[in-house]
Protein backbone atom coordinates (compact mmCIF):
# COMPACT_ATOMS: atom_id res chain seq x y z
CA UNK A 1 0.00 0.00 0.00
CA UNK A 2 1.58 3.22 -0.96
CA UNK A 3 2.02 5.90 1.47
CA UNK A 4 -0.67 8.14 0.27
CA UNK A 5 -3.90 5.39 -0.11
CA UNK A 6 -2.22 4.02 3.79
CA UNK A 7 -2.68 7.58 5.06
CA UNK A 8 -6.12 7.84 2.79
CA UNK A 9 -7.39 4.86 4.36
CA UNK A 10 -6.73 5.79 7.70
CA UNK A 11 -8.33 8.83 7.70
CA UNK A 12 -12.16 7.49 6.17
CA UNK A 13 -11.93 5.12 8.85
CA UNK A 14 -12.25 7.09 11.92
CA UNK A 15 -15.27 8.42 13.10
CA UNK A 16 -17.52 11.84 13.30
CA UNK A 17 -16.26 12.37 16.43
CA UNK A 18 -12.56 12.44 15.67
CA UNK A 19 -13.54 14.68 12.68
CA UNK A 20 -14.88 17.28 14.77
CA UNK A 21 -12.15 16.94 17.15
CA UNK A 22 -9.57 17.47 13.95
CA UNK A 23 -11.85 21.00 13.29
CA UNK A 24 -11.31 21.75 16.85
CA UNK A 25 -7.66 21.13 16.37
CA UNK A 26 -6.98 23.17 13.80
CA UNK A 27 -9.01 26.14 14.98
CA UNK A 28 -7.89 26.04 18.68
CA UNK A 29 -3.91 25.92 17.89
CA UNK A 30 -4.44 28.21 15.23
CA UNK A 31 -5.40 30.67 17.68
CA UNK A 32 -2.81 29.80 20.41
CA UNK A 33 -0.08 29.71 17.70
CA UNK A 34 -0.74 33.23 16.97
CA UNK A 35 -0.74 34.39 20.67
CA UNK A 36 2.50 32.71 21.89
CA UNK A 37 4.88 33.57 19.29
CA UNK A 38 4.20 36.64 19.89
CA UNK A 39 3.29 36.43 23.73
CA UNK A 40 6.93 36.85 25.28
CA UNK A 41 7.43 39.87 22.58
CA UNK A 42 4.44 41.72 23.98
CA UNK A 43 6.02 41.74 27.72
CA UNK A 44 9.57 42.98 26.48
CA UNK A 45 7.15 45.45 25.09
CA UNK A 46 5.83 46.73 28.05
CA UNK A 47 9.28 47.04 29.35
CA UNK A 48 9.96 44.92 30.71
CA UNK A 49 12.96 41.87 31.11
CA UNK A 50 13.79 38.55 30.69
CA UNK A 51 13.49 37.86 34.67
CA UNK A 52 9.70 38.91 34.19
CA UNK A 53 9.47 37.10 30.92
CA UNK A 54 10.95 34.07 33.19
CA UNK A 55 8.26 34.67 35.96
CA UNK A 56 5.07 34.71 33.07
CA UNK A 57 6.43 31.55 31.95
CA UNK A 58 6.84 30.01 35.68
CA UNK A 59 3.28 31.01 36.25
CA UNK A 60 2.22 29.28 33.27
CA UNK A 61 3.82 26.11 34.15
CA UNK A 62 3.23 26.32 37.40
CA UNK A 63 -1.32 27.00 36.67
CA UNK A 64 -0.69 23.72 34.44
CA UNK A 65 1.06 21.69 36.60
CA UNK A 66 -1.51 21.62 39.39
CA UNK A 67 -4.45 21.13 37.18
CA UNK A 68 -3.65 18.59 35.14
CA UNK A 69 -3.68 15.68 37.89
CA UNK A 70 -7.23 16.42 39.24
CA UNK A 71 -8.61 17.48 35.44
CA UNK A 72 -7.55 13.58 34.89
CA UNK A 73 -9.16 12.16 37.36
CA UNK A 74 -12.23 13.96 36.19
CA UNK A 75 -11.55 13.11 32.69
CA UNK A 76 -11.48 9.48 34.01
CA UNK A 77 -14.77 10.11 35.97
CA UNK A 78 -16.89 12.50 33.90
CA UNK A 79 -15.35 11.50 30.70
CA UNK A 80 -13.34 13.90 28.26
CA UNK A 81 -15.86 15.25 26.47
CA UNK A 82 -17.59 17.34 28.94
CA UNK A 83 -14.45 18.47 31.08
CA UNK A 84 -13.41 19.71 27.67
CA UNK A 85 -16.21 22.00 27.15
CA UNK A 86 -16.04 23.31 30.48
CA UNK A 87 -11.88 24.00 30.71
CA UNK A 88 -12.27 25.84 26.80
CA UNK A 89 -15.05 28.31 28.52
CA UNK A 90 -12.63 29.05 30.82
CA UNK A 91 -9.30 28.98 28.69
CA UNK A 92 -10.62 31.83 25.96
CA UNK A 93 -11.78 33.82 29.10
CA UNK A 94 -8.24 33.96 30.50
CA UNK A 95 -6.77 34.25 27.12
CA UNK A 96 -8.74 37.36 26.65
CA UNK A 97 -7.61 38.74 30.09
CA UNK A 98 -4.10 37.99 29.58
CA UNK A 99 -3.68 39.94 26.32
CA UNK A 100 -4.93 42.74 28.06
CA UNK A 101 -2.85 42.87 31.56
CA UNK A 102 -0.20 45.12 31.86
CA UNK A 103 1.02 44.88 35.26
CA UNK A 104 3.30 42.86 36.35
CA UNK A 105 0.94 41.13 39.06
CA UNK A 106 -1.56 40.58 36.93
CA UNK A 107 0.66 39.20 34.28
CA UNK A 108 1.42 36.95 36.36
CA UNK A 109 -1.72 35.89 38.01
CA UNK A 110 -3.35 35.83 34.50
CA UNK A 111 -0.31 33.84 33.25
CA UNK A 112 -1.05 31.25 36.21
CA UNK A 113 -5.20 30.70 35.54
CA UNK A 114 -4.81 30.59 31.63
CA UNK A 115 -2.40 28.11 32.23
CA UNK A 116 -4.51 26.00 34.76
CA UNK A 117 -7.66 25.89 32.36
CA UNK A 118 -5.43 25.05 29.13
CA UNK A 119 -4.01 22.16 31.11
CA UNK A 120 -7.38 20.95 31.18
CA UNK A 121 -8.26 20.95 27.73
CA UNK A 122 -5.26 19.52 27.21
CA UNK A 123 -5.42 16.76 29.13
CA UNK A 124 -8.80 15.66 27.56
CA UNK A 125 -7.74 15.37 24.11
CA UNK A 126 -5.83 11.71 24.29
CA UNK A 127 -7.99 9.99 26.19
CA UNK A 128 -11.07 11.29 23.93
CA UNK A 129 -9.15 10.35 20.93
CA UNK A 130 -8.52 7.05 22.27
CA UNK A 131 -12.56 6.48 23.50
CA UNK A 132 -12.99 7.07 19.67
CA UNK A 133 -10.68 5.30 18.16
CA UNK A 134 -9.44 1.13 18.04
CA UNK A 135 -6.10 0.32 18.53
CA UNK A 136 -5.38 -0.40 15.28
CA UNK A 137 -5.73 2.80 14.39
CA UNK A 138 -3.74 4.91 17.45
CA UNK A 139 -0.55 5.21 15.72
CA UNK A 140 -1.98 7.10 12.57
CA UNK A 141 -4.39 8.81 14.48
CA UNK A 142 -1.90 10.21 17.29
CA UNK A 143 0.75 11.01 14.40
CA UNK A 144 -1.91 13.12 12.12
CA UNK A 145 -3.61 14.88 15.04
CA UNK A 146 -0.09 16.20 15.90
CA UNK A 147 0.76 16.96 12.53
CA UNK A 148 -2.44 18.88 12.33
CA UNK A 149 -1.59 20.81 15.55
CA UNK A 150 1.66 21.54 13.75
CA UNK A 151 0.27 23.04 10.79
CA UNK A 152 -2.44 25.13 13.14
CA UNK A 153 0.87 26.35 15.06
CA UNK A 154 2.58 27.15 11.75
CA UNK A 155 -0.02 29.18 10.46
CA UNK A 156 -0.56 30.87 13.86
CA UNK A 157 2.82 31.83 13.75
CA UNK A 158 3.05 33.05 10.68
CA UNK A 159 -0.43 34.98 11.00
CA UNK A 160 1.00 36.28 14.29
CA UNK A 161 4.47 38.15 13.37
CA UNK A 162 2.94 39.34 9.80
CA UNK A 163 -0.16 40.82 11.28
CA UNK A 164 1.90 42.61 14.12
CA UNK A 165 4.25 44.04 11.83
CA UNK A 166 1.43 45.35 9.53
CA UNK A 167 -0.65 47.09 12.20
CA UNK A 168 3.11 48.31 13.42
CA UNK A 169 4.54 49.22 10.20
CA UNK A 170 1.88 50.47 7.42
CA UNK A 171 -0.81 50.97 10.22
CA UNK A 172 1.34 53.26 12.28
CA UNK A 173 -0.12 51.77 15.79
CA UNK A 174 2.03 51.53 18.69
CA UNK A 175 4.20 48.23 19.27
CA UNK A 176 2.46 47.58 22.48
CA UNK A 177 -1.03 48.31 20.76
CA UNK A 178 -0.10 46.29 17.62
CA UNK A 179 1.19 43.27 19.75
CA UNK A 180 -2.41 43.09 21.79
CA UNK A 181 -4.80 43.46 18.76
CA UNK A 182 -2.64 40.59 17.32
CA UNK A 183 -3.47 38.53 20.95
CA UNK A 184 -6.92 39.44 20.73
CA UNK A 185 -6.93 37.82 17.35
CA UNK A 186 -5.54 34.75 18.32
CA UNK A 187 -8.22 34.58 21.41
CA UNK A 188 -10.96 35.05 18.81
CA UNK A 189 -9.74 31.80 16.57
CA UNK A 190 -9.05 30.03 19.60
CA UNK A 191 -12.73 31.08 20.61
CA UNK A 192 -14.16 29.70 17.18
CA UNK A 193 -13.10 26.18 18.07
CA UNK A 194 -15.69 26.23 20.72
CA UNK A 195 -18.39 24.77 18.06
CA UNK A 196 -17.39 21.44 16.99
CA UNK A 197 -16.40 20.82 20.96
CA UNK A 198 -20.08 21.22 21.34
CA UNK A 199 -21.44 19.21 18.48
CA UNK A 200 -19.37 15.89 20.04
CA UNK A 201 -21.57 13.13 20.19
CA UNK A 202 -21.49 9.87 22.32
CA UNK A 203 -17.85 7.92 22.16
CA UNK A 204 -18.22 5.40 19.54
CA UNK A 205 -14.97 3.61 19.87
CA UNK A 206 -13.47 1.02 22.76
CA UNK A 207 -15.38 1.31 25.71
CA UNK A 208 -13.57 0.54 29.46
CA UNK A 209 -15.15 -2.13 30.98
CA UNK A 210 -16.87 -0.78 34.68
CA UNK A 211 -15.39 -3.35 37.66
CA UNK A 212 -16.70 -4.19 40.72
CA UNK A 213 -16.04 -1.89 43.04
CA UNK A 214 -12.75 -3.00 45.20
CA UNK A 215 -11.15 -1.86 48.12
CA UNK A 216 -8.52 1.07 47.57
CA UNK A 217 -5.54 -1.75 48.58
CA UNK A 218 -6.80 -4.36 46.16
CA UNK A 219 -7.65 -1.57 43.61
CA UNK A 220 -3.89 -0.51 43.37
CA UNK A 221 -2.59 -4.35 43.55
CA UNK A 222 -4.78 -4.70 40.35
CA UNK A 223 -3.34 -2.01 38.63
CA UNK A 224 0.16 -1.89 39.93
CA UNK A 225 1.53 -2.85 36.32
CA UNK A 226 0.19 0.46 35.03
CA UNK A 227 1.00 2.45 37.93
CA UNK A 228 4.50 1.33 37.40
CA UNK A 229 4.24 2.62 33.90
CA UNK A 230 2.98 5.61 34.47
CA UNK A 231 5.48 6.33 37.29
CA UNK A 232 8.35 5.09 34.49
CA UNK A 233 6.49 7.73 32.01
CA UNK A 234 6.00 10.43 34.49
CA UNK A 235 9.76 10.54 35.53
CA UNK A 236 11.09 10.84 31.44
CA UNK A 237 8.73 13.84 31.10
CA UNK A 238 9.89 15.79 33.88
CA UNK A 239 13.24 15.57 32.30
CA UNK A 240 12.54 15.99 29.10
CA UNK A 241 10.72 19.15 30.23
CA UNK A 242 13.40 19.96 32.48
CA UNK A 243 15.50 20.04 29.56
CA UNK A 244 13.09 21.68 26.87
CA UNK A 245 12.20 24.16 29.49
CA UNK A 246 15.78 25.62 29.14
CA UNK A 247 14.96 26.56 25.75
CA UNK A 248 11.68 26.06 24.22
CA UNK A 249 9.62 29.15 25.97
CA UNK A 250 12.59 31.56 25.10
CA UNK A 251 13.76 30.43 21.36
CA UNK A 252 11.49 33.69 20.32
CA UNK A 253 13.35 36.22 22.10
CA UNK A 254 16.83 33.78 20.99
CA UNK A 255 16.13 34.84 17.86
CA UNK A 256 15.62 38.65 18.76
CA UNK A 257 18.73 38.81 21.14
CA UNK A 258 21.09 36.90 19.04
CA UNK A 259 20.15 37.86 16.00
CA UNK A 260 17.70 41.27 16.30
CA UNK A 261 14.91 39.68 14.02
CA UNK A 262 12.03 41.39 13.54
CA UNK A 263 8.78 39.89 14.41
CA UNK A 264 7.86 38.46 11.07
CA UNK A 265 11.20 36.29 10.78
CA UNK A 266 10.62 35.12 14.44
CA UNK A 267 7.09 33.88 12.99
CA UNK A 268 7.90 32.54 9.91
CA UNK A 269 11.16 30.59 11.60
CA UNK A 270 8.91 29.28 14.38
CA UNK A 271 6.15 28.24 12.14
CA UNK A 272 8.57 26.35 9.77
CA UNK A 273 9.51 24.69 12.69
CA UNK A 274 5.66 23.71 13.16
CA UNK A 275 5.41 22.70 9.67
CA UNK A 276 8.67 20.74 9.55
CA UNK A 277 7.46 18.86 12.77
CA UNK A 278 4.23 17.84 10.83
CA UNK A 279 6.26 16.36 8.27
CA UNK A 280 8.00 14.43 10.09
CA UNK A 281 4.62 13.30 12.36
CA UNK A 282 3.43 11.92 8.79
CA UNK A 283 6.74 9.79 8.14
CA UNK A 284 6.75 8.89 11.58
CA UNK A 285 4.29 6.07 10.89
CA UNK A 286 6.24 4.37 8.30
CA UNK A 287 9.69 4.72 10.73
CA UNK A 288 7.71 3.06 13.65
CA UNK A 289 6.51 0.40 10.89
CA UNK A 290 9.81 -0.90 10.39
CA UNK A 291 12.24 -0.54 13.16
CA UNK A 292 9.67 -0.51 16.33
CA UNK A 293 7.89 1.94 18.20
CA UNK A 294 10.66 2.06 21.47
CA UNK A 295 13.60 2.35 18.59
CA UNK A 296 11.68 4.83 16.24
CA UNK A 297 11.45 7.34 19.45
CA UNK A 298 15.44 6.50 20.82
CA UNK A 299 16.46 6.87 16.86
CA UNK A 300 14.26 10.30 16.60
CA UNK A 301 15.29 12.20 19.64
CA UNK A 302 19.15 11.41 19.58
CA UNK A 303 19.32 12.48 15.63
CA UNK A 304 17.95 15.72 17.02
CA UNK A 305 20.98 16.61 19.05
CA UNK A 306 23.55 17.70 16.90
CA UNK A 307 21.12 20.23 15.27
CA UNK A 308 20.44 21.24 18.57
CA UNK A 309 24.28 21.75 19.34
CA UNK A 310 24.29 23.87 15.79
CA UNK A 311 21.90 25.95 16.92
CA UNK A 312 23.76 26.92 20.51
CA UNK A 313 26.85 27.77 19.06
CA UNK A 314 26.06 29.38 15.43
CA UNK A 315 26.03 33.21 15.14
CA UNK A 316 25.04 33.01 11.49
CA UNK A 317 20.89 33.27 11.27
CA UNK A 318 20.57 31.22 8.70
CA UNK A 319 22.32 28.25 9.84
CA UNK A 320 20.75 28.83 13.76
CA UNK A 321 17.01 28.90 11.83
CA UNK A 322 18.21 25.15 10.11
CA UNK A 323 19.21 24.16 13.42
CA UNK A 324 16.11 24.55 15.12
CA UNK A 325 14.16 23.25 12.29
CA UNK A 326 15.62 19.93 12.48
CA UNK A 327 15.69 19.82 16.20
CA UNK A 328 12.02 20.66 16.35
CA UNK A 329 11.33 18.42 13.54
CA UNK A 330 13.11 15.12 14.91
CA UNK A 331 12.43 15.44 18.65
CA UNK A 332 9.13 16.53 18.42
CA UNK A 333 8.30 13.42 15.46
CA UNK A 334 8.90 10.85 18.86
CA UNK A 335 6.17 12.02 20.77
CA UNK A 336 3.15 9.72 18.70
CA UNK A 337 4.78 6.82 19.58
CA UNK A 338 5.54 7.47 23.46
CA UNK A 339 2.02 8.13 23.22
CA UNK A 340 0.86 4.87 21.97
CA UNK A 341 3.17 2.84 23.97
CA UNK A 342 2.08 4.61 27.08
CA UNK A 343 -1.84 4.63 26.17
CA UNK A 344 -1.59 0.27 25.07
CA UNK A 345 0.33 -0.57 28.59
CA UNK A 346 -2.22 1.37 31.05
CA UNK A 347 -5.08 0.33 32.10
CA UNK A 348 -8.24 1.77 30.31
CA UNK A 349 -9.56 3.27 33.23
CA UNK A 350 -6.26 5.35 33.88
CA UNK A 351 -5.87 6.91 30.93
CA UNK A 352 -7.00 10.47 31.93
CA UNK A 353 -4.29 9.68 34.74
CA UNK A 354 -1.36 8.68 33.01
CA UNK A 355 -2.36 11.81 29.96
CA UNK A 356 -2.23 14.13 32.96
CA UNK A 357 0.49 12.80 35.25
CA UNK A 358 2.83 13.06 32.25
CA UNK A 359 1.79 16.63 31.10
CA UNK A 360 1.91 17.69 35.35
CA UNK A 361 5.51 16.99 35.35
CA UNK A 362 6.30 18.24 31.57
CA UNK A 363 4.81 21.48 33.22
CA UNK A 364 6.28 21.55 36.48
CA UNK A 365 9.55 21.05 34.35
CA UNK A 366 8.88 24.31 32.69
CA UNK A 367 8.21 25.67 36.06
CA UNK A 368 11.71 24.61 37.71
CA UNK A 369 13.88 25.47 35.11
CA UNK A 370 12.40 28.83 34.46
CA UNK A 371 14.59 30.51 36.60
CA UNK A 372 17.69 28.92 35.47
CA UNK A 373 17.51 30.09 31.64
CA UNK A 374 16.97 33.62 33.36
CA UNK A 375 20.24 32.95 35.55
CA UNK A 376 22.24 31.76 32.40
CA UNK A 377 20.98 35.10 29.84
CA UNK A 378 22.12 37.19 32.97
CA UNK A 379 24.96 35.89 33.81
CA UNK A 380 26.86 34.99 30.68
CA UNK A 381 24.72 36.68 28.19
CA UNK A 382 23.13 36.50 24.99
CA UNK A 383 25.37 34.17 23.40
CA UNK A 384 27.18 32.19 26.22
CA UNK A 385 23.76 32.33 28.22
CA UNK A 386 21.79 30.32 25.63
CA UNK A 387 24.88 28.31 24.73
CA UNK A 388 24.69 26.97 28.09
CA UNK A 389 21.29 26.67 28.13
CA UNK A 390 21.35 24.27 24.88
CA UNK A 391 24.37 22.03 25.73
CA UNK A 392 22.51 21.14 28.96
CA UNK A 393 19.58 20.54 26.66
CA UNK A 394 21.22 18.12 24.67
CA UNK A 395 23.05 16.15 27.64
CA UNK A 396 19.69 15.56 29.13
CA UNK A 397 17.77 14.67 25.98
CA UNK A 398 20.64 11.85 25.83
CA UNK A 399 20.08 10.31 29.48
CA UNK A 400 16.52 10.04 28.39
CA UNK A 401 16.98 8.41 25.54
CA UNK A 402 19.33 5.92 26.50
CA UNK A 403 16.66 5.47 29.80
CA UNK A 404 13.65 4.81 27.42
CA UNK A 405 15.41 2.32 25.61
CA UNK A 406 16.31 0.84 28.60
CA UNK A 407 12.61 0.14 29.80
CA UNK A 408 10.88 -0.31 27.27
CA UNK A 409 12.77 -2.19 24.47
CA UNK A 410 11.13 -5.62 25.03
CA UNK A 411 8.87 -6.34 23.27
CA UNK A 412 4.98 -5.20 23.82
CA UNK A 413 3.40 -8.35 24.62
CA UNK A 414 -0.29 -9.00 25.82
CA UNK A 415 -0.57 -5.00 25.42
CA UNK A 416 -4.14 -5.46 24.50
CA UNK A 417 -5.00 -7.38 27.48
CA UNK A 418 -4.29 -3.30 29.10
CA UNK A 419 -6.67 -1.72 26.27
Amino acid sequence: MSFLSEWNQQFHSYNRNIKLFFVFNLLWNTGLGMFSVIYNLYIKSLGYGQDEVGDVVAMTALGSALSLIPAGLLSDRLGPKRVAQIGLLFAIVALGFRACMSSAPDLGTAAFVSGFFLAVVQVTGIPFLVENSTMDQRVHLFSFNMALMMLANFLGNVGGGALTDFWHEFLGYSEVISLRITLLIGVGCAAVGLVPVMMFGPSTGESVEKQPKLPLRAQLKSKRESLKVIGWFTLLSLMTSSAGGLIVPYLNVYFADRFDASHTAIGIIVSLGQAATAIAYLIGPAIAHRIGEVRAVVVLQMSSIPFLLITAFSMDFMLASCGYLFRQALMNAANPFQTSIKMARVDGSLRGLANSMGDAAFNLGWFLVAPVNTYLVYTYGSYWGYAYAFCITAIIYCVVSCLFYLLFRKDRSAQAELS
